[in-house]
């Protein structure tokens, strides 16, 4: 792998800010934003093909999006349950960091996990025009039997591969992650892409994952919390209907008997 000199987010500006980590000299990567890196991670860093199920992706970005905002200050969850926005500078949030503070302002308050729900299918294709400009990825369509789907290969490997190698290799080591590297890592695993953090995505890794956490703001664990609480039961509502229809299969193989 080549390696070049990493870079980190200053969370307080729109640019990245020199702040190299204690570890060999690693790839290049973007500047850190965790939807950013969530996108990198859903996609394939050789096709750009997607990794896990379209929606559930799209949430997973909607919540590293909300969560980048609260980083920075610009949204909250408050005592209500609510989201609600916060007091960030106007030039800490991106410009459709911006629309989505426009839209919380000026609807009626909405808890986490539905702001996650509303914003999944803008939060997907932003992130992936984001990525486009800053010349990060390049999209190409790819054509199936039935549809057309949009791959996102990247333009460099060893950039797109990044963001899990980083939390692959910390893990393994067991090295304590950052707070931004807890918030990602736990994305991961409620966007159904575990594996490619912990090599294998068990109770047993998740439980060592957890001891390498670094408590994040009440805000963003929030939003992680209500995002693996909608996953696991959009999960658990797909299981319920194979079974559903499996019993159904059965009972019509019965009867023709």
């Amino acid at each position: 792998m080549t390696v070049y000199r990493t870079c980190t987010r200053d969370w307080s500006t729109t640019s990245p800010g020199a702040a190299p980590l204690a570890e060999p000299a690693v790839p290049l990567r973007p500047a850190g934003w965790l939807a950013d890196e969530l996108f990198l991670i859903a996609h394939d860093d050789v096709t750009g093909r997607l990794r896990a199920p379209a929606g559930v992706v799209g949430r997973g970005l909607a919540a590293a999006m909300l969560a980048d905002l609260a980083y920075v200050g610009a949204v909250t969850v408050a005592a209500t349950g609510m989201v609600v926005t916060g007091t960030a500078a106007p030039g800490a949030v991106d410009p459709w960091g911006r629309t989505v503070l426009r839209w919380i302002e000026t609807d009626t308050p909405h808890p986490p996990d539905a702001w996650i729900d509303r914003l999944a299918g803008h939060a997907y294709r932003s992130v992936a025009d984001r990525l486009t400009v800053a010349g990060l990825v390049r999209p190409r369509t790819v054509r199936r039997w039935w549809r057309r789907d949009t791959a996102y290969p990247p333009v460099d490997t060893n950039v797109a591969a990044w963001p899990w190698a980083r939390l692959s290799m910390r893990v393994r080591r067991h090295t304590r992650l950052s707070a931004h590297d807890s918030t990602l890592a736990r994305l991961c695993v409620a966007t159904g892409l575990g594996g490619y953090v912990l090599g294998v995505d068990t109770s047993t890794a998740r439980r060592q994952l957890r001891q390498l956490l670094t408590p994040v703001p009440p805000g963003v664990d929030q939003l992680v919390r209500h995002l693996a609480a909608a996953d696991g039961r959009s999960r658990h509502s797909q299981h319920d209907r194979r079974s559903r229809h499996g019993r159904r299969s059965q009972h019509g193989r019965r009867s023709r008997r």
